[in-house]
């Protein structure tokens, strides 16, 4: 569940560097190509002057290189620009409820409720349970009909004991009347309660799990927000 935090608001001093080295190596090769093509020039037989046609090419290729490591460097200060503005409207969501389309939640003692939808009529379907650790710790039987369905789980396991606070996921396991497997989707929700941003981007954080936003389906005030 944890992300390595990166800095949305800068530039990566990795790419940059690696961007100034090219730069920096292309200029010295530029001016070791124009030495030799001077001296060329200052040698050559007056009565067979060289063709200085791929000395043009190599000129012209040399401007081009320049010219695209350059934009390169500006596309990732876009990109690192367009990071943090991305991060900064993600603060808005802490303390706000969200539906998101993801099958983790969060765990605090209380019942939970969880969304899935059935694309078609199940002739059995279980509301299954798994731990962080991928584990599977509850399982109960829950709305077999076709469309979306909210099912509660009273955070009790296996054997009846309550489990721990944490991190959980969640999956319907259901087959139709031909014993075929139905495949359902998710939904979850809960309260933000922090922020991270990792190289795939902005993480709303839900106590214990991480959720994309780009997963992010609404946004709701909570009571007292």
């Amino acid at each position: 569940m944890e992300t390595s935090a990166v800095n949305p608001f800068g530039s990566n001093g990795a790419t940059t560097k690696a961007q100034d080295g090219a730069v920096t190596g292309l200029a010295d090769n530029f001016d070791n190509f124009l030495t030799i093509l001077t001296t060329q020039l200052q040698n050559q037989d007056p009565l067979s002057p060289m063709d200085t046609h791929e000395f043009t090419n190599q000129l012209v290729a040399f401007a081009g290189v320049e010219q695209n490591v350059r934009q390169s460097g500006q596309l990732d200060d876009l990109i690192s620009l367009n990071r943090g503005n991305e991060a900064l409207g993600a603060v808005s969501y802490i303390g706000k409820e969200i539906t998101a389309d993801h099958n983790e939640f969060n765990f605090s003692g209380d019942p939970v409720e969880v969304i899935y939808d059935l694309p078609e009529e199940a002739s059995s379907a279980a509301l299954q349970i798994y731990n962080a650790a991928g584990d599977l710790v509850g399982v109960q039987a829950v709305n077999k009909n076709f469309g979306t369905h909210t099912a509660t789980w009273d955070g009790k396991g296996l054997s009846g004991n309550t489990l721990p606070a944490g991190a959980y996921s969640f999956q319907i396991g259901a087959v139709n009347a031909q014993d075929n497997t139905i495949t359902a989707s998710y939904k979850t929700r809960g309260r933000v309660t922090g922020l991270e941003y990792d190289p795939n981007g902005a993480m709303l954080k839900m106590g214990n799990i991480n959720v994309p936003l780009s997963r992010v389906l609404s946004v709701e005030e909570t009571d007292g927000a």
